[in-house]
């Protein structure tokens, strides 16, 4: 089994029922709909086509939906690409109407001229070009061209120094919240995190839909790495978004801050995603390099949730083929890791809650026991996330009687789901683990389970208990024998 997941984005190259089922039989574990691009009628049908590629595979597939986040951008060009060499003078206006040349353009950020100041640098196209600002004239930022390149419509501006006053959420970005909620996505990535505040508007909009999910951090900014323990505190998970983060810090940190990201994550319980440029060249080639591979598989040593592919599946030309791949090397990593097992979370990182030293007593109990499974009962996944970041070789299985916690926990590392209807005792929970288990052939009689949930059943964060059982057994505690009644003469 396979515990790291699979995060594919969806988009022209896997857009069609096909194309996205072959992708769920190859091993997508998340569709991700990256809503920087794309209609919201595009996203929807690939939306209901992953769905049904899921029911018929007989696989959980969980939708992600990527908020586009504040992206500030140049204008246009009239005549098309212009050619910036190094020494020119360049100047980024907020005046409205601006046709851009060789010596001007605009930018759709009005405020950007508040927020920057001279001797600042200001990345075009992912860093492809850096200017240095060398005064800010009312509504005009001119620059002069240290790195040159060609630059074109509505190429991306990163500005690593500046504090940008830009909101977390662009009108854009609540209507396609609005949209991700009505049309049932699972999770929500956010963009440009900057601080833990930045998730009160997401759950406004939330509580205005009716429909509370899931909301992941995507930390791509220096901000975000400075806040990083309360981002992590405050989100339901992380993204390491490697490719705005390695433009806007030197890209020679972005390793480190992967590292500290992932560890502090699972400390908190909470599933963390490496993304962006993992298996790049597979966009273009049918095998990666020596290098991506080392990639991806360091950062499931690292202890990652999950990894995620970007225009390898949504513009590359061999989506398929990329996952497979990628679900080769992970399998690959984690045969090794298993058998040395992963760094253990030390002393200095104890529980700190009942549910999460109960999670770790359930872990240490299946060990010392050899367990089949360890077996978690939970309604909003959290009983299941505890356990998982103890990273147990021993597979782990949550039953749940909520879709969408099945979807949900697809992110989380080592989880397998199953839905199952809901039960309102520790007896019922262990018929249902009997039935299931037996039914699809998972165990045999006599298998060692360890169960994990709260009691009474059906209480979000409650988790107090745990349970050996023996499959096919009844080993529930016998009655304590009835007191003889005291003479009261």
């Amino acid at each position: 089994m396979r515990r790291a997941k699979i995060v594919c984005t969806l988009g022209p190259a896997t857009h069609t029922y096909d194309q996205i089922k072959a992708v769920v039989e190859a091993g997508m574990d998340v569709a991700r709909l990256n809503l920087s691009h794309g209609t919201h009628d595009e996203h929807e049908q690939r939306c209901r086509h992953t769905r049904r590629a899921a029911a018929e595979t007989g696989r959980s597939v969980g939708v992600l939906a990527d908020l586009q986040g504040p992206k500030i951008r140049l204008g246009r060009f009239a005549e098309g690409p212009v050619l910036l060499e190094p020494g020119d003078t360049f100047t980024i206006t907020t005046e409205e109407g601006t046709q851009g040349d060789r010596h001007v353009c605009g930018t759709t950020y009005p405020a950007l001229a508040g927020d920057v100041t001279p001797g600042e640098h200001i990345l075009v196209d992912d860093g492809k070009v850096t200017l240095r600002i060398t005064a800010v004239d009312g509504p005009r930022i001119r620059t002069t061209v240290v790195q040159g390149g060609m630059v074109s419509d509505h190429k991306g501006l990163n500005l690593p120094t500046a504090a940008v006053s830009v909101p977390a959420l662009s009108k854009k970005d609540q209507d396609d919240l609005r949209w991700a909620l009505r049309a049932g996505c699972d999770i929500i990535a956010l963009s440009f995190v900057r601080n833990a505040r930045d998730i009160k508007d997401v759950h406004r909009i939330m509580k205005e839909e009716g429909r509370r999910l899931p909301v992941i951090a995507k930390v791509e900014k220096p901000q975000a790495v400075q806040n990083i323990e309360e981002i992590v505190a405050a989100f339901d998970g992380i993204m390491i978004a490697r490719g705005d983060l390695g433009v806007e810090m030197p890209l020679e940190h972005v390793p480190i801050v992967q590292k500290r990201a992932i560890k502090l994550a699972r400390r908190n319980a909470k599933p963390v995603i490496v993304a962006t440029q993992m298996l790049d060249s597979m966009i273009d080639h049918p095998r990666p390099t020596r290098a991506e591979a080392s990639d991806v598989a360091n950062a499931v040593i690292d202890g990652t949730d999950a990894v995620m592919l970007s225009g390898e599946t949504s513009i590359g030309h061999h989506p398929v083929d990329t996952v497979r791949t990628m679900a080769r090397i992970i399998t690959a990593a984690e045969e090794d890791l298993l058998t040395r097992g992963l760094p253990p979370l030390t002393d200095s990182n104890k529980p700190r809650t009942q549910g999460g030293a109960v999670a770790r007593a359930a872990a240490e109990i299946g060990d010392f026991l050899g367990a089949r499974f360890l077996v978690a009962f939970t309604q909003s996944g959290d009983t299941a996330r505890r356990l998982s970041r103890y990273r147990s070789p021993i597979p782990l299985l949550a039953f749940t009687p909520e879709p969408a916690t099945r979807s949900q926990l697809n992110l989380t590392w080592g989880v397998e789901t199953l839905l199952g209807p809901h039960v309102d005792s520790t007896d019922a929970m262990v018929e249902q683990v009997d039935e299931l288990l037996m039914k699809y052939g998972r165990c045999r009689k006599g298998d060692t389970v360890v169960i994990t949930a709260g009691s009474p059943p059906g209480v979000s964060g409650s988790t107090n208990m745990v349970r050996v059982h023996h499959i096919g057994e009844d080993d529930s505690p016998a009655p304590s024998p009835t007191a003889t009644p005291r003479d009261p003469s």
